[in-house]
């Protein structure tokens, strides 16, 4: 399991499934993560901020989240609690058409738990309950340092895209596989 060992002693984690009252905190973390250049600027409007609602809701009760092509896609949303308070997420996409491929989709800690380790452990627990012989993939915009300089951290390689493929004209794509 790829988890940190430099966590201070006082810190507990507990990575477990998100409930209806996470909604608001992971809605109000990826807003400000998108005022910042972390998630995607879109997530400022009102049209897209209703479609994120709506798909925090959708991956809480039914475990599947819609991608902006129009499918659908089963998922996780994992909740970050350190003494029984919200610290942040990761939502794990998995993809019906290529089985042994998964997703970083989003991952946010809000600021008051950044520094202590704990995003080295968010995504580690998460990638431990990834099945041996899995991909997973992970899109950084530019803003997103510390997401990328974790996804290094973690043995993430960066997977040269051509530009048709990729979220943004900037934006970093890297793999990760599950041994």
């Amino acid at each position: 399991m790829l988890m940190s060992s430099k966590l201070a002693p006082t810190i507990d984690p507990v990575l477990g499934e998100s409930r209806l009252s996470d909604i608001a905190p992971i809605f109000n973390l990826i807003q400000n993560g998108s005022l910042n250049g972390h998630f995607s600027n879109l997530y400022t409007r009102p049209r897209y901020m209703a479609g994120l609602g709506i798909q925090l809701f959708s991956l809480c009760k039914n475990g599947r989240i819609k991608l902006p092509d129009g499918t659908w896609h089963q998922a996780k949303m994992k909740v970050l609690r350190v003494g029984g308070d919200f610290a942040g997420f990761v939502i794990l996409r998995h993809d019906a058409h290529q089985p042994a491929e998964s997703e970083i989709y989003m991952c946010g800690l809000e600021n008051d738990f950044r520094g202590q380790g704990l995003g080295e452990w968010l995504l580690g627990a998460a990638l431990s309950e990834v099945p041996v012989g899995h991909t997973v993939f992970a899109d950084c915009l530019p803003n997103s340092v510390q997401m990328k300089t974790l996804l290094m951290k973690l043995r993430f390689d960066e997977v040269k895209l051509p530009a048709s493929a990729q979220i943004s004209s900037l934006a970093r794509r890297f793999a990760y596989h599950v041994t």
